[in-house]
């Protein structure tokens, strides 16, 4: 088998986020060095117990580091909400147990001196605002560039968005971090809605892991039950997507995304297209085309992944 690729994320859990977790930590193909924590589904005090809970369903070293990043926006101003979707707690109704862990300080801190242990080896996960990995980019850009790569999931390139009709939750939450980290010219994977939303997860299988003996397969299912029923009452389809998780299965396996080499930018000022992702196809704007966009997904994939990760076959 091949050496682990070892793996720091970058996440809000949510719902989709705790999955990506468990997915990352039941997965041989990764090493997950540690977790920061950034506002975005909840805020920042809600994100980091749930990440911490998370890791001990998870099973993860008690010493697996895990710090705390930043409570808003780049410039400043308030977190975009996102509890309607996630419900209280953010975890689908689901409410785990408080860790013990504790959560140090300084989100771009860890992933820096982590990137630097280990150079050109690590993949930054980033499944939330890009806000720490924009302060990473400017502060440390040593530790940046130190990086094997970073995988993000964010923005809709040619789809409607999801938190308003151009924009994706994780871009819009924070758009000028975004366009920091995407125009940096490091080299980046973005997984955006357009792939993340052909691998829907059917509500009979949410139901089939909440029905399992097992703790923490059912809890797993439990979760995506509660996206279920909030994904239902809104659009009247049982299912859920699960956006995260799908970008933790691009850095696992990317050969069943398609994947398109372009310029990309955020729009930061648009009155109706803030938050915009912009995949330069023609090259029109002049800028270096380092960002590699998935475009297309055989979506049976992540479903098989998933349900491998979550039963404990993996």
């Amino acid at each position: 088998m091949a050496t682990p690729i070892p793996v720091v994320i970058d996440c809000d859990p949510g719902v989709d986020d705790a999955i990506a977790l468990l997915l990352a930590l039941r997965s041989p193909e990764l090493e997950v060095l540690g977790v920061t924590t950034v506002a975005g589904n909840a805020g920042i005090d809600v994100v980091t117990a749930n990440a911490a809970a998370v890791l001990d369903l998870a099973g993860a070293p008690a010493d697996l580091p895990l710090a705390r990043g930043a409570a808003g926006p780049l410039r400043g101003g308030e977190r975009v909400p996102d509890e309607s979707i996630h419900g209280v707690g953010a975890l689908g109704g689901v409410t785990l147990p408080v860790s013990e862990r504790r959560a140090a300080s300084g989100a771009p801190e860890l992933i820096a001196r982590l990137a630097l242990d280990r150079q050109g080896e690590v993949v930054l996960v980033a499944i939330g605002p890009l806000t720490n990995v924009a302060r990473l980019v400017t502060d440390h850009p040593d530790a940046a560039a130190a990086l094997r790569g970073i995988v993000h999931m964010g923005g809709a390139a040619f789809v409607p968005g999801n938190i308003t009709p151009a924009a994706e939750f994780n871009t819009f939450c924070d758009t000028e971090a975004a366009r920091v980290v995407l125009t940096s010219g490091l080299p980046v994977r973005v997984v955006p809605l357009d792939v993340t939303r052909r691998a829907a997860f059917p509500g009979q299988l949410s139901d089939r892991l909440a029905g399992s003996s097992d703790v923490r397969t059912a809890t797993a299912g439990a979760m995506l039950r509660g996206l279920t029923e909030r994904h239902e009452a809104r659009h009247g389809k049982r299912l859920c997507y699960v956006h995260d998780a799908t970008a933790v299965a691009a850095v696992i396996d990317p050969a069943p995304f398609g994947w398109h080499r372009h310029a990309v930018d955020v729009e930061c000022a648009g009155e109706l297209t803030r938050g915009a992702l912009v995949v330069d196809v023609y090259g029109r704007t002049g800028g270096p085309a380092t960002v590699d966009v998935a475009l297309e997904l055989e979506p049976a994939a992540i479903e098989e992944l998933l349900l491998d990760a979550l039963e404990g076959s993996r």
